[in-house]
């Protein structure tokens, strides 16, 4: 005996069974996924076990940032994101554990710019999976990014100049206002990704 399901409706994902006494059960279920790249910016989308927010769209990739603080921690021994912890736990376990929720081949490496707040470091850029928001990608964002209520790391130092402030890097603070503490402070890590527009979230 031949059964032929035919499903015609948006959304609704049609499971057939059949059981030992030959009969069969037809399960019908809401499947509420929808493409990343329709979703609009400031929404709230879930990957894997994780939150985050839509911040925009490119031609065919979407950036977007943890909703929550993925962990809090020391930024490294200096002011420098290309050597710091954060880049480190970024770009290793949270991108191990990204992988498993979007495939890495949906991952799309992007440049972290890593000018400094007073103009030293131009031209300096690192190539990343996944980074933590510089100053400049936080204010082109901020519509989008609500104060969260506790500090947390942008890739920004102050300086490379002066030797008094080189362990400072901005970070945002309780208000959503961008500030600066030193490098070895525990502040939160808020990863940050461009993403392949047509993987499926919920």
């Amino acid at each position: 005996m031949e059964i032929k399901v035919i499903n015609n409706v948006p959304n609704i994902k049609v499971t057939v069974n059949q059981s030992e006494d030959g009969s069969f059960a037809i399960l019908l279920a809401e499947d509420n996924k929808v493409t990343l790249g329709s979703v609009k910016s400031g929404s709230v989308v879930k990957l894997g076990n994780r939150k985050y927010i839509v911040l925009g769209h490119g031609t065919d990739t979407t950036a977007v940032i943890t909703k929550d603080f993925a962990k809090s921690m020391k930024f490294g021994k200096d002011g420098n994101y290309a050597t710091s912890y954060v880049r480190e736990y970024c770009n290793g376990n949270f991108y191990c554990e990204l992988c498993k929720a979007v495939g890495a081949e949906n991952i799309v490496k992007h440049t972290v710019n890593l000018l400094a707040v007073d103009g030293s470091n131009k031209g300096i850029v690192v190539q990343d999976n996944v980074s933590i928001l510089t100053n400049d990608l936080y204010r082109r964002y901020r519509k989008s990014i609500p104060a969260y209520g506790d500090r947390w790391w942008t890739a920004t130092r102050v300086t490379t100049l002066e030797k008094s402030y080189a362990r400072g890097i901005c970070s945002v603070n309780f208000a959503g206002i961008l500030d600066w503490t030193v490098c070895d402070y525990s502040n939160g890590v808020r990863p940050f990704c461009i993403l392949n527009s047509s993987i499926l979230v919920s």
